[in-house]
């Protein structure tokens, strides 16, 4: 079995953890069941502290169904609500559309989960320095790192709110009882402490494979990673937004800044784009399977692709059934023909269809579309593994676009024979890819100017794509722009929660967004000012006393 940083949810912290959808980073009480004066006083109160930061990640369907699947993805164009039939899912149909219920659970899941580990995260910068004086047997060096995932932990959570509702309250510290009540923050402040953060966190945490056999943490080039990222989105915003827009105030194009980490993370050794030579792996699909499909298996957890992924894990004990992620059981195939040719039920429930362009999308014989989508008339046989491990072809007589996803799949022996519940798929969450950090130093040396660098970085994302089959597709590229990169991280990202995001800090949400859809809601319209993020809780808006507003259309 792999080792991996099991998520448990302590006693110290059972306050304030659950599983509704409806709680808020307002409503936190830190200190449940032992007093705050008796903890944080040694090494395995270190340890603790900082698993109830990472324990969110794991917190019912908010990193996985509500934040990839349906923020990152359905409200793109290259994905559809789904379901057994139109508006099956209304919530879903609505971010589709673009009129997402601020009342509804979606925004207040991932508002509250974020938040929450931003608590947790705060309360251990600020405790754990203390325990150098109150523990002697303390190990200061493992309590700096203990320190710097903290904070990288607060970073990463920190941005992703942002990329969702846009300028969100940033809270650096553990708050006082008169100061719930908060504004947004200009991004501008909330960027410069992700970036002190980063920098913080990777002075002091190790390279990957530094933490030996303890996989899942965070690393230096995670943190580096999440800092080229940052810039990425900065640099986009001020470039594509100019000084128009409020809402990116004095944010500036650091292209150089992003590339510069990105190439740390590329240069550092530790990495590697899984695939690229050619390699084949076992795995539940087979003995001869290529590396860009093997990363998505539960086989692929830890490989040299991942910067940083979300550990998933099915350990039967059934804490709050919240140890995996939400997405095999949303998005694969809904239904499947038998022996006798009579359709069934796969038991997943086929939400998040990809569209038909984004089939389209790809050269004839990329094997990423192999990897990514199951959809009619593919040249490859398309099959879902259901009870038992037999293999059937999928029907996609319920999907309107004719396709599901497949890079979440599981093998029946690891979820279908034993899952607990929808949200306890088992294949860890790949949060930040090394193919990611090619596109982001792609992208920015292009913006920078060094097209010859950026050209560089771009292909070899396409030579580990080609080197996955055997069509000699994707091509290598003899130029390139940022149409090029823009193509390629639709492909290469697809069902990843990434594309939407992408189209607003490129500013071509608008261009792109307003456009018919497979539902029965009309078409879908694009407000600008409004639709670039999702809505605020109408719940925080409430509590707030008015410090906090929703976002209104220019």
């Amino acid at each position: 079995m792999k080792n991996k940083i099991y998520l448990f949810i302590i006693l110290l912290f059972a306050g304030s953890l659950s599983n509704s959808c409806s709680e808020d980073f307002l409503e936190l009480n830190p200190i449940a069941a032992e007093n705050e004066a008796a903890f944080y006083k040694t090494m395995a109160h270190a340890d603790q502290a900082i698993i109830a930061c990472y324990s969110q990640f794991n917190n019912v369907a908010s990193w996985g169904r509500d934040m990839i699947m349906c923020f990152g993805d359905v409200a793109s164009d290259d994905f559809e609500a789904g379901g057994d039939f139109v508006n099956e899912v209304a919530d879903i149909e609505e971010i589709n559309y673009l009129k997402t219920d601020p009342s509804k659970g979606f925004c207040d899941n991932v508002y509250g989960t974020m938040y929450r580990s931003i608590n947790f995260c705060n309360i251990a910068i600020e405790k754990l320095p203390g325990i150098e004086e109150t523990d002697p047997d303390v190990d200061v060096a493992l309590l700096n790192k203990r320190i710097a995932e903290a904070k990288f932990l607060r970073a990463l959570n920190h941005f992703y709110l942002t990329i969702v509702f846009g300028e969100v309250p940033m809270v650096d510290h553990v708050l006082g009882p008169t100061e719930y009540q908060m504004g947004r923050t200009p991004l501008r402040d909330i960027y410069d402490l992700i970036e002190k953060d980063c920098k913080d966190a990777m002075a002091v945490l190790p390279e990957r494979g530094g933490w030996g056999e303890e996989h899942g943490r965070a690393t230096k080039g995670a943190a580096q990673a999440l800092l080229a990222r940052l810039y990425l989105y900065e640099s986009s915003y001020a470039k594509h937004y100019g000084g128009s827009d409020p809402r990116f105030a004095n944010l500036n194009e650091r292209w150089g800044d992003a590339l510069e980490y990105a190439e740390n993370v590329i240069n550092s050794g530790k990495y590697n784009l899984v695939g690229i030579d050619g390699e084949k792996y076992e795995t539940w699909r087979g003995p001869e399977t290529n590396g860009y499909r093997y990363i998505f298996t539960s086989e692929g957890d830890y490989s040299p692709e991942t910067v940083f992924e979300i550990t998933c894990i099915q350990e039967g004990l059934g804490y709050e059934e919240a140890r995996g992620h939400a997405l095999t059981n949303w998005s694969c195939a809904r239904y499947y023909f038998d022996e006798e040719g009579t359709k069934k039920s796969t038991t997943y429930w086929g939400l998040g269809i990809p569209h038909p362009d984004l089939v389209e999308a790809y050269d004839p014989g990329d094997p990423r579309l192999a990897t990514t989508i199951a959809y009619e008339g593919a040249e490859e046989e398309q099959w879902i593994e259901i009870n038992g491990g037999a293999r059937y072809p999928i029907c996609f007589e319920n999907s309107v676009t004719g396709a599901y996803q497949r890079k979440w799949e599981c093998s029946a022996a690891e979820y279908i024979d034993v899952k607990k519940d929808w949200n306890t798929a088992p294949s860890n969450v790949k949060l930040i890819r090394f193919s990611d950090v090619f596109l982001i130093a792609a992208e920015a040396a292009l913006m920078d100017g060094n097209n010859a660098k950026a050209l560089q970085y771009i292909n070899k994302v396409r030579e580990r794509a080609r080197n996955c089959g055997d069509s000699g597709q994707p091509a290598a590229l003899t130029s390139v722009s940022l149409d090029d990169i823009i193509h390629e991280r639709r492909l290469e990202f697809a069902g990843e929660g990434q594309r939407f995001f992408d189209l607003v800090r490129w500013n071509k949400a608008y261009e792109l967004l307003n456009k018919p859809t497979y539902s029965d809601f009309g078409n879908r319209e694009f407000v600008k000012g409004v639709n670039e993020f999702q809505p605020l809780p109408q719940r925080e808006i409430d509590l707030s006393g008015g410090s906090l507003e929703q976002y209104e259309a220019f």
